[in-house]
């Protein structure tokens, strides 16, 4: 899991606005952030969540907070797992996102297209 997944992964905080977690996506070209709670992982946030409640609403960005938007809870895979078992609980679970954890710890966040490119090498 290790070797496809982004680590140290991109985190905001449950309080912060939206405004702030757009400019955290674009400055480290990612499609999804982790939503953070007293130092743990409580949720996710993805373009299309911003697109579908916050664009398509014409809500202000700056108004809205992490909390209000993400999805909730973080579904995530132990680093120990296969690449295989990401995408079977993806697929199971609808999603294209995966936290990836150690301990119960976050490490690392885990895409659809970067499992699916690593299984197409292998």
């Amino acid at each position: 899991m290790e070797s496809v997944m982004r680590s140290p992964p991109v985190t905001a905080l449950f309080s912060d606005s939206v405004s702030l977690i757009i400019d955290k996506m674009i400055v480290n070209n990612i499609g999804a952030i982790i939503v953070i709670s007293g130092g743990n992982p409580i949720g996710i946030i993805t373009e299309r969540d911003i697109v579908e409640k916050v664009a398509k609403t014409n809500r202000d960005p700056g108004k809205i907070r992490a909390k209000e938007i993400m999805s909730s809870p973080l579904i995530s895979v132990e680093a120990d797992k296969t690449i295989k078992d990401a995408l079977i609980l993806m697929r199971e679970r609808k999603i294209r996102r995966l936290g990836v954890t150690r301990k119960g710890r976050l490490i690392g966040i885990v895409t659809e297209r970067r499992v699916l490119d690593a299984l197409a090498v292998r």
